[in-house]
């Protein structure tokens, strides 16, 4: 049997089930597979827990390690020691943000599929609420270490921002 398969491979142009397994999966090759399922898997996942499609989501996470890194850099010029404890409150801030991402998108996904519309569009609104705010929370804080960065004092960024918004409203 396997001789047959063989032989079926070669009329192909493959010259072993080796080769024929890396042109299904050529991520084997370079010994890139788990990371392959890893990304496979947790990307349904990711959708079906954060109501975010995988680049949403790989957009939040960027903001996430945009504010971690600008965090640091900020610390480091203002002279502050790096400590776990920082690291630690980062985690658990980011953890917590998940929280509230995921609980109203899962509840409203529930009452959707009971049928409780009003409920569903409460819990709707509150997802996307929650999102945009905790997004724009972080790029608030990445702009105030951008201030600190750039030597300026740590509210300059944001307060350009604010008096463009308060310009274009008057």
């Amino acid at each position: 049997m396997k001789n047959y398969f063989v032989r079926l491979l070669q009329t192909f142009d493959y010259s072993s089930i080796l080769e024929f397994v890396q042109s299904l999966a050529p991520s084997s090759k370079y010994k890139l597979t788990t990371a392959s399922l890893f990304i496979s898997t947790t990307a349904p996942v990711i959708d079906r827990l954060f109501g975010l499609d995988t680049y949403a989501f790989c957009a939040l996470i960027v903001v996430f390690l945009a504010e971690l890194v600008s965090g640091i850099w900020a610390s480091h010029i203002r002279g502050e020691v790096l400590s776990s404890m920082k690291l630690s409150r980062f985690t658990f801030k980011c953890a917590y943000y998940l929280i509230l991402i995921a609980v109203p998108y899962l509840l409203s996904t529930s009452f959707t599929a009971h049928g409780k519309d009003v409920a569903a569009a409460l819990f709707d609104w509150l997802h996307i609420f929650f999102v945009a705010q905790i997004t724009l929370e972080n790029m608030v804080s990445i702009l105030e270490n951008l201030s600190v960065i750039s030597g300026k004092d740590k509210t300059h960024w944001i307060s350009k921002i604010q008096d463009k918004i308060n310009s274009l409203l008057n």
